[in-house]
């Protein structure tokens, strides 16, 4: 018989991190030519952000539709091109990082509880994981050093590393593949009743939904498990966990 873990989401589930989270999903590429003007010491048209804005939106959304993913450099130079202003991956490389690292300085905090609820998790060698839609995973790194948490999570699987969105069961498989875990025996954890819930049910998981302030879930599926934070969540998460194996 197989053995069974849990996976969480990050952002929003682990920690929050405001504007890390909009570059990804909206500023990204207007935040290169920002900082691509800044080291020039070129003006650049408000316009050109603007434009930049919307076909960076265009790209992310037909990858949440498709569920292949780029990773945050693709993504630049794609926009970029389609834009009329190419740059070369170098320039990229050096703005990404620098962009990224302005974001976890000023903006990371641990969710309610989540600390706390990894670690007691980790302490009974539950097998844990993340599955998270992000497309620059050394984000992730820096913030779970930053929170304590880097040594508990066997396997950190992003969509750019993976290539899938979390549309996609192939991202929740190949997080089960690399912590050696049976996704029909274990759990998914997260804030989205789209991504997370529906998503990780497609892959054969049982779900915990952290709702939070969110709506009623999405196309009439209820996960396993609703809760307003991680605060005192190990033993539900380990009752879920032993009534899927």
């Amino acid at each position: 018989m197989g053995q069974g873990g849990i996976t969480f989401d990050f952002h929003d589930t682990l920690a929050r991190c405001d504007r890390w989270f909009a570059l990804e999903t909206r500023e990204l590429v207007a935040a290169f030519l920002g900082w691509q003007a800044s080291e020039r010491g070129e003006a650049l048209d408000a316009d050109v952000q603007d434009d930049a804005r919307a076909a960076y939106r265009r790209l992310r959304l037909s990858i949440i539709a498709d569920g292949r993913e780029q990773d945050a450099a693709s993504c630049v130079a794609l926009v970029l091109a389609e834009l009329g202003r190419p740059v070369d991956h170098e320039e990229i490389a050096r703005a990404l990082a620098r962009l990224m690292r302005e974001s976890f300085d000023g903006d990371v905090r641990p969710m309610p509880g989540a600390a706390a609820t990894v670690a007691a998790l980790a302490a009974e060698g539950i097998p844990l994981g993340i599955v998270s839609s992000a497309v620059y995973p050394p984000f992730l790194a820096w913030t779970l050093q930053r929170f304590g948490l880097d040594g508990h999570f066997g396997a950190v699987v992003t969509s750019a590393d993976a290539g899938y969105y979390k549309t996609c069961p192939e991202i929740y498989d190949l997080a089960a593949e690399r912590l050696g875990i049976d996704p029909a025996l274990s759990v998914h954890v997260g804030d989205s009743h789209r991504f997370d819930v529906l998503g990780a049910r497609r892959a054969g998981m049982r779900t915990v939904w952290v709702r939070g302030e969110q709506g009623d879930p999405d196309g009439g599926v209820r996960s396993d498990l609703v809760t307003p934070t991680l605060e005192g969540q190990a033993e539900p998460l380990m009752s879920l966990l032993a009534r899927a194996s």
